[in-house]
C-alpha cells in the first residue's frame, strides 16, 4: 500500500512510519515545513489548517490508505490555546476528509483520536466499549471528539472507509520529555550522569495510568488500515492502569539511582482520572493484542534517553 502519514515528524509519526517500511509499504509523509529536517526523504510540508494544500497532497499522492495522526497531542493546551486546538485538531481533521472525500474517495482512513473522549463515561474500574457515550473531561478532549464523530459520520454519510482509533497513553523511545514517562526518565539520566541534584519534584503518584508501548500500538494502525471495519471506532490499551509511582520505581531501578522525591501540587492535573479501555473488539477484528512488557518500555525509554544526555555531554566536552 502507498501510506500517507500526517504528523510523520512526531513522535508516533516516526514510530509508525518505519513500521510500515520495515512491512514492504510505501510511505509518504506530512508534517508542518517547520517541523522536516533536511534530507527526511518523502515528507511533504503542508498545514491541516490550509484546505488547498491537503487538496493538492491528496491529489498527487493519491494514498491507498491515510493514517492521520497530525494535530494537537498536549492536552494542557486545550485550557492555555483552546482556538489553535480546534483549528487543528477539529478543522485540520474536516480539511484531510473533504480533500480525501473529493479527490482520493478510495483511501482507508484511520484517524487517530484518544481515549480522553470517554471521560468519566463508566466509572472507576470498569472498561469503556466503543459504543458508550462520550464525557469529554477537559478541551483537548473535546477536540478530539468532534473530531472522532465526524470522521465516522463522513463514513456513513459519504460510503468513505474511515475508521478511528481511540488509543490510550502510549510511551516509547524518542517521547518528548513533555510527558511523564519520558520527563522522569530524562531526570534519572540526569541525576545518573551527575548533572542534576538527586532531587525530582513529581506531581500525584498515586494516579493510575494504562500505559501502551508506542511500537505496539503502531503495529495496531497497521492491522486497523489493513482489517478494520469502515465506520467503527476502535479502542487501543492494555487493560492494565499502573501507579505513576510504581512507574517511577521502575524506572528508578533501571537508572540505578534512587532520589529524593518532593511533591508539587502545582503539578496535579485538574483532573486526573483517566479510563479503563476494553480491547475486545480490536482483537476480534484484527487479531490485535498488545505485546511488549512494561518492564521492557520502560528500559527502553531510560536507555534511549540516556545514551542522548551522554551524547550531548560529548558534544559539550568537545567544544570545552
Amino acid at each position: 500500500m502507498r501510506i500517507l502519514v500526517t504528523g510523520a515528524m512526531g513522535f508516533v509519526g516516526r514510530c509508525a512510519t518505519a513500521r510500515f517500511r520495515e512491512q514492504g509499504h510505501e510511505v509518504v509523509g506530512m508534517d508542518l515545513p517547520s517541523s522536516i529536517p533536511p534530507g527526511a526523504g518523502s515528507v511533504f510540508g503542508a498545514d491541516l489548517r490550509q484546505p488547498r494544500e491537503l487538496q493538492d497532497l491528496v491529489e498527487r499522492v493519491q494514498p491507498d490508505a491515510c493514517l492521520h495522526l497530525g494535530g494537537i497531542a498536549f492536552v494542557p493546551m486545550g485550557w492555555t490555546d483552546p482556538n489553535l486546538v480546534f483549528s487543528v485538531n477539529l478543522t485540520g481533521s474536516v480539511n484531510l476528509l473533504e480533500a480525501i472525500r473529493h479527490k482520493a474517495p478510495k483511501t482507508r482512513v484511520l484517524l487517530v483520536s484518544s481515549a480522553e473522549v470517554y471521560g468519566k463515561a463508566k466509572g472507576a474500574g470498569v472498561l469503556a466499549m466503543e459504543e458508550d457515550s462520550l464525557h469529554p473531561e477537559n478541551l483537548y478532549a473535546v477536540s478530539k471528539m468532534s473530531a472522532d464523530l465526524t470522521a465516522l459520520l463522513y463514513a456513513r454519510r459519504y460510503g468513505l472507509s474511515i475508521m478511528t482509533a481511540r488509543p490510550i497513553n502510549h510511551i516509547g523511545p524518542g517521547q518528548s520529555p513533555s510527558f511523564v514517562v519520558s520527563a522522569f526518565a530524562a531526570q534519572l539520566a540526569d541525576i545518573a550522569l551527575e548533572r542534576k541534584e538527586p532531587v525530582m519534584e513529581v506531581g500525584n503518584l498515586n494516579a493510575q495510568r494504562d500505559f501502551t508501548d508506542v511500537r505496539d500500538v503502531c503495529r495496531a494502525y497497521q492491522l486497523l488500515l489493513e482489517k478494520g471495519h469502515p465506520g467503527e471506532a476502535y479502542n487501543i490499551a492494555t487493560g492494565t492502569p499502573v501507579p505513576i509511582g510504581s512507574m517511577l520505581d521502575m524506572l528508578s531501578e533501571v537508572a540505578g539511582v534512587k532520589p529524593q522525591l518532593k511533591i508539587s501540587t502545582a503539578l496535579f492535573r485538574p483532573t486526573d482520572y483517566r479510563p479503563l479501555l476494553s480491547t475486545e473488539k480490536i482483537a476480534r477484528d484484527t487479531g490485535w493484542r498488545p505485546e511488549i512488557p512494561l518492564q521492557t518500555t520502560l528500559r527502553d525509554v531510560y536507555n534511549d534517553i540516556h545514551r542522548s544526555r551522554l551524547a550531548q555531554l560529548a558534544h559539550e566536552n568537545a567544544e570545552s
